[in-house]
């Protein structure tokens, strides 16, 4: 996967509502409703060759 691809997911991740329990409310690629958020992040983070903060300027 390329980083492209995985800056088309989270951008797309970020219309995905999350509940107070940290749980998004729909379905999203591979995860099913009632994820919690961070599991999402660190998948994220470990496909990413420097990981979310630096390939994705998140600071």
């Amino acid at each position: 996967m390329t980083i492209q691809e995985l800056e088309k997911m989270w951008s797309a991740f970020a219309d995905i509502p999350i509940n107070i329990d940290d749980e998004i409310e729909l379905d999203f690629y591979c995860w099913k409703k009632g994820t919690d958020r961070f599991e999402i992040w660190h998948w994220f983070d470990e496909k990413l060759p420097n990981g979310l903060v630096k390939d994705f300027n998140l600071v």
